[in-house]
């Protein structure tokens, strides 16, 4: 992503659901997005003048592809950062 990371390429869409513990935090399907944990979460920091980045990419499906909008972790992606 390089020195100025894109706030609209979240590394993490997750929400809990109403079948986990603390059903204060629960939000529905249909807010998933607005009320759900949908943010830039993963970094990598280093000096450009000691190592260059060479192919940035998000994953969620565990198949080297980025789904938009899609919640995750999946049965298919167990984990909660792309």
């Amino acid at each position: 992503w390089g020195g100025r990371p894109d706030k609209l390429r979240p590394t993490t869409c997750n929400a809990r659901t109403y079948l986990q513990p603390q059903l204060n935090k629960a939000v529905r399907i249909q807010d998933k997005l607005t009320k759900g944990d949908v943010n830039l979460k993963d970094w990598i920091i280093f000096y450009t003048s000691q190592v260059a980045a060479a192919n940035a990419t998000r994953d969620n499906t565990g198949k080297t592809s980025y789904v938009e909008e899609m919640v995750f972790p999946t049965l298919d992606f167990p984990s909660d950062h792309a």
